[in-house]
C-alpha cells in the first residue's frame, strides 16, 4: 500500500497541467521514493519519528493531489454548467425572438385587417349614403310631381265636370229656346266666350264646339299627365328595385365583412393561445433557470467548502513543512555537534597517539635499560648483592610500566573503537547531508509547485469573478429584455384579455455575491502562528521569507 501511495504521489498533477513525474523532487528519485528510503543509514532508517514524518509527508502529498483533482473536477463541472447556461440562454433568447416576431406579424395582420374592415365599413356607408340620398331626392321629387299632377288632374276633373254641366245646361237651354222660341239669358261664361255685344244666333253652337274642344284638350292633357304619372311610377318601381338590389349587395358585403371579422376573431384567439403557450414555456424556462441557479449556488457552496478544506490542508501542510524544516535544522545542528565532537575526538586521538608513541619510546628505552640492567645484574650479581633491592625496585617499576602499558594499550584499543565509531558517524554525516539536500530540493520543488498552484488558483479566481460579472450583466440584460417584451405583449393584448399573474415576471433573482477572499485570507493569516526562525529568532513576514531565511541561516 505504501508503494501504491508513493506511486500515486509521483503522479500528482502540477499547476501547469503536467504530471508530477516531470519534477525530479516529486518523482521516484526523491527523498520519499523507494531508492531514497534504501539510501538511509540503518540508524535513521529504523527511526520511528523519521518514518512517521515520511508517512505524514506522503499523506499530505496524496491529500494535495486529491484536492487538486477535486478542484479540477469542480472547475470542469463549473465550465460545463456555464456552457449549459449559455446554451439555454441562447435558446430562450431565440424563442423570445421567434415569439416577438410572431406577435409582431400577427399584430401587423390584425392592424391591416382592422384597416380593411374600417375601409369596407366606410365604403358601405358611403355607398349607402350615395345611393340613398339620390334615391330619396328622386322619390321626393317624384312624389311632389305626383301630388302636383294629382292636384292638376283633380282641377282638370273639376273643370271638366263644370264644362260638362255647362254643356248640358247650354244644350238644355238651346232645346228650350228652339221649342218655346224664348231666348234665355246667356251665362256669364258664354258671354266671355262669345265676346261683348255678340248676340247672333250661331254663337251658341260655336260656344259648344269651343267647350268640346277645350274638353278634348283637357282630356288629352289628362291622358298625357296619366302617361307621365305611369312612367314616373315605373321609374319609381325601377329605383325601388335598384335600391333593394343595392341594399342586398350592401348586406352581402356586410355579411362578408362580418365573416372576415369572425375569422379575425378566431385568428386572434389562436394568437392568444399561442401567446399563452409561449408564456407557459417562458414560465417553465424561468422555473428551470431558478433550478439551475439553485444548483449553481449549491455547487458554489461546495466549491467554497472545497476551497476552505484546501486552504486548511495547505495550512496544515505548511505547518508540517515548517515542523519538518525545524527538525531538519535540528538534525543539521546535531550533525554539526557530531562533527565538532568528532573533531575533538580526533584531536584527542592524535594526542593519545603522540603520548602512546612517547610511551612506546620510553618502553623501548626502559626495555633496553632493563636488558642492560639484567645483563649488568647477571654480571654483577656476584659482585654486589646490594643491587637486589635496586633490581626489585626496577622490577616493580617495570611491572608498573607494564601495567601502565597494558592500561595504555586498553585505552588505545578503546580509542580505536571510538575512532571506528566516529568513522562510522563520519560516513553517515555525508549521507545525512545528502538526505538534507534532498529534503531541501523536495521542499524547494514543493514550494515552487505550491506557488504555481497559488498563482493558477488566483488566475482561476479572477476568471471566475470575471465570469460571474459577465453572467450578472447578461442576466440583467435578459431580465430587462424579458420585462420589455412582457410589457409590450401585455400592452398589445390587454384588450379583451384578463391580466396575467405578475408573480411570473417578478421573480427575485438575487445577484451572486462572492465571499470576501481578503477577509478569509486575513482570518487564515490571523490563525497562523508566529513566523520566527528557530535558530536566530528572526521574525519573518510570511512563510516563504521564513523558509528562505532558514535555508540561509542553516548554511
Amino acid at each position: 500500500m505504501n508503494e501504491t501511495r508513493r506511486r500515486r504521489s509521483c503522479e500528482m498533477v502540477q499547476p501547469g497541467g503536467c504530471p508530477g513525474g516531470e519534477y525530479g523532487a516529486l518523482g521516484e528519485d526523491s527523498s520519499l521514493g523507494k531508492a531514497a528510503a534504501w539510501q538511509l543509514p540503518p540508524e535513521l532508517a529504523g527511526h520511528e519519528a523519521l518514518q512517521r514524518f515520511l508517512a505524514e509527508n506522503q499523506d499530505l502529498k496524496e491529500a494535495i493531489r486529491q484536492s487538486n483533482q477535486m478542484l479540477r473536477q469542480r472547475y470542469q463541472e463549473f465550465q460545463r454548467f456555464q456552457a449549459a447556461q449559455r446554451e439555454e440562454k441562447e435558446f430562450l433568447m431565440l424563442r423570445f425572438k421567434e415569439a416577438r416576431d410572431v406577435v409582431e406579424k400577427l399584430n401587423a395582420e390584425r392592424t391591416e385587417m382592422k384597416h380593411q374592415l374600417e375601409r369596407a365599413f366606410w365604403e358601405v356607408e358611403q355607398l349607402k349614403g350615395s345611393q340613398q340620398v339620390p334615391g330619396l331626392e328622386t322619390l321626393q321629387g317624384l312624389k311632389e310631381q305626383l301630388e302636383q299632377l294629382q292636384k292638376t288632374n283633380q282641377a282638370l276633373q273639376r273643370e271638366k265636370l263644370a264644362l260638362h254641366q255647362q254643356v248640358q245646361s247650354t244644350g238644355e237651354a238651346g232645346v228650350k229656346v228652339k221649342e218655346n222660341g224664348v231666348q234665355l239669358e246667356r251665362p256669364v261664361e258664354l258671354e266671355a266666350l262669345q265676346g261683348a255685344g255678340d248676340n247672333r244666333p250661331g254663337s251658341r253652337g260655336n260656344a259648344a264646339e269651343l267647350l268640346q274642344r277645350r274638353l278634348k284638350e283637357t282630356e288629352n292633357e289628362s291622358m298625357g299627365l296619366k302617361q307621365q304619372l305611369a312612367s314616373l311610377q315605373e321609374e319609381l318601381v325601377k329605383l325601388g328595385a335598384k335600391v333593394q338590389d343595392t341594399e342586398q349587395q350592401a348586406e352581402q358585403q356586410l355579411q362578408a365583412l362580418r365573416k372576415q371579422l369572425e375569422q379575425l376573431t378566431e385568428d386572434r384567439a389562436s394568437v392568444k393561445a399561442q401567446v399563452t403557450s409561449l408564456l407557459g414555456e417562458l414560465q417553465e424556462s424561468q422555473s428551470r433557470l431558478e433550478a439551475c441557479m439553485l444548483e449553481k449556488r449549491d455547487l458554489e457552496k461546495e466549491a467554497q467548502a472545497a476551497n476552505e478544506r484546501c486552504r486548511k490542508m495547505e495550512g496544515e501542510a505548511e505547518v508540517l513543512h515548517r515542523q519538518h524544516s525545524v527538525q531538519v535544522d535540528q538534525l543539521r545542528m546535531q550533525a554539526q555537534n557530531l562533527e565538532t565532537a568528532l573533531r575533538v575526538e580526533r584531536q584527542s586521538a592524535t594526542e593519545e597517539k603522540r603520548k602512546l608513541a612517547q610511551l612506546q619510546a620510553a618502553y623501548h628505552q626502559l626495555f633496553q635499560e632493563y636488558d642492560g640492567h639484567v645483563k649488568s645484574s647477571l654480571e654483577s650479581e656476584k659482585r654486589s648483592q646490594g643491587m637486589d633491592k635496586h633490581l626489585e625496585e626496577l622490577l616493580q617499576q617495570l611491572q608498573q610500566a607494564e601495567e601502565a602499558l597494558v592500561a595504555k594499550q586498553e585505552l588505545i584499543d578503546k580509542l580505536k573503537e571510538d575512532m571506528e565509531q566516529n568513522k562510522v558517524v563520519l560516513e553517515t554525516i555525508p549521507v545525512l547531508k545528502a538526505q538534507a539536500d534532498i529534503y531541501k530540493a523536495d521542499f524547494l520543488a514543493e514550494r515552487e509547485a505550491r506557488e504555481k498552484l497559488h498563482g493558477q488558483r488566483e488566475a482561476l479566481q479572477e476568471q471566475l469573478e470575471q465570469l460571474r460579472q459577465d453572467y450578472d450583466k447578461l442576466k440583467a440584460e435578459a431580465d430587462g429584455a424579458t420585462w420589455a417584451l412582457m410589457e409590450e405583449m401585455r400592452n398589445r393584448h390587454s384588450e379583451g384579455r384578463p391580466p396575467l399573474p405578475q408573480a411570473v415576471y417578478n421573480m427575485p433573482l438575487a445577484p451572486f455575491q462572492p465571499l470576501p477572499a481578503v477577509g478569509l485570507r486575513r482570518s487564515i493569516s490571523e490563525e497562523q502562528p508566529d513566523l520566527c526562525c528557530p535558530k536566530c529568532q528572526y521574525q519573518a513576514p510570511d512563510m516563504d521569507t521564513l523558509q528562505i531565511h532558514v535555508m540561509d541561516c542553516i548554511k
